[in-house]
């Protein structure tokens, strides 16, 4: 049987005319189309500021300097998450803080994140995990009640189309930060982007996307009259080249209908794997959920076993993620205790990522079941 791949993009349609305007033009890294693309997410998003990035890591590494995160400070950085969301933090010289999921939606636990706040902590990363949106605003409250400064940035890498209370990513916090990787459900292959309704914040990230000049490319090089560019602040490379940009505004425009699919397509999972011995992540009811992922838990004796029998089987699985605390980095730099993560490391060990996206053959969801309710019943 030909292999059922764990993920497929969907690169169907390519705005070949743009991409060809862009060539043409001699401006194939940040230039006018880029700007337009930014618009365009100002306009889904009903926010007042977009900048494209080359990654998500970057654009994270860029928002944290033009907020002046550094040696000393500490940002506070769920358990159960991708490693870049910690590691940006220790790249500009703070500390991440870790707290530890709720045990059914997998998201970092409120409550947990102000017991944690103190006189060092910057900001607050919470992650939309697997798509599931955490409540922001609920935390919002909960920091202004409290009389707490605390910048909240949204890691909405799984999350583009999610909204919650009708409300889209970024409504509620300081600073959003998207990823278009080649998995994600928007991809231009290595790409993200930010949004923020803060004039001051953009500014600052513009500059900081690019090495902290205050002249972007097209300024220092088109530009009618020449005027010297300074640096004001440290700056990173977290630009998104034109060429890369022309592969965003169709799947912006698609990403609703893609939707419809990968609900589909999940609820026929989780319909038919319901009887099973395994455990989904809770979406809350006020949530639109992007589907980014579908990750189950098994018992975390049997999780290494079955991994490798679906694979035998052709059937491309993974594991998305395991605690950022057990790994060695973190686990032996700040000491960590597992005691303190068990959500998140319970999780870690029991999770499988299966086969998903919005075109998925549903006779290959069929065989998916079928040898996964095999490998349970051999293994479990």
């Amino acid at each position: 049987m030909t292999k059922i791949e764990f993920f497929k993009h969907s690169l169907s349609k390519i705005n070949i005319s743009s991409l060809k305007n862009i060539i043409k033009s001699n401006i194939i890294t940040s230039g006018n189309y880029g700007i337009e693309v930014e618009k365009k997410l100002c306009k889904f998003f009903q926010s007042k500021h977009a900048l494209l990035t080359n990654s998500w890591t970057n654009g994270a590494i860029a928002t944290l300097l033009a907020l002046n995160i550094k040696k000393g400070d500490e940002v506070i950085v769920p358990a159960m998450t991708f490693v870049a969301t910690a590691n940006v933090v220790e790249i500009v010289g703070a500390k991440p803080v870790f707290v530890d999921c709720d045990p059914d939606t997998l998201l970092i636990d409120n409550e947990k994140i102000l017991k944690a706040i103190n006189k060092k902590t910057k900001a607050i990363f919470v992650v939309h995990l697997y798509g599931n949106m955490f409540n922001v605003k609920k935390l919002k409250n909960s920091l202004r009640a409290k009389k707490l400064k605390v910048t909240i940035i949204e890691d909405a890498a799984h999350s583009f189309e999610s909204k919650f209370d009708g409300k889209n990513v970024g409504t509620y916090s300081d600073v959003s930060i998207f990823s278009f990787y080649a998995t994600k459900n928007i991809t231009c292959a290595e790409g993200g982007a930010i949004i923020t309704n803060n004039k001051k914040l953009y500014n600052l990230i513009n500059q900081t996307r690019s090495h902290g000049l205050s002249k972007n490319f097209t300024q220092r090089f088109y530009s009618k009259n020449y005027s010297h560019w300074d640096m004001n602040i440290l700056g990173t490379k977290a630009n998104l080249p034109d060429i890369l940009a022309s592969f965003l505004p169709n799947q912006i425009d698609n990403i609703y209908q893609n939707l419809e699919k990968r609900k589909k397509a999940y609820f026929f999972y989780k319909t038919k794997l319901n009887n099973q011995n395994i455990k989904f992540q809770k979406i809350d009811k006020r949530c639109l959920s992007a589907l980014h992922l579908f990750p189950i838990q098994v018992k975390s004796g049997i999780r290494d076993n079955l991994l490798n029998y679906l694979n035998k089987n052709n059937i491309g699985c993974t594991v998305n993620y395991k605690a950022v605390t057990e790994l060695n980095y973190y686990k032996k730099k700040y000491n960590l205790k597992s005691s303190s993560f068990k959500n998140s490391i319970i999780w870690g060990k029991g999770t499988i990522s299966l086969p998903f996206y919005p075109n998925i053959k549903r006779a290959d969801q069929i065989y998916v079941i079928k040898k996964l309710k095999e490998g349970l019943k051999k293994y479990d």
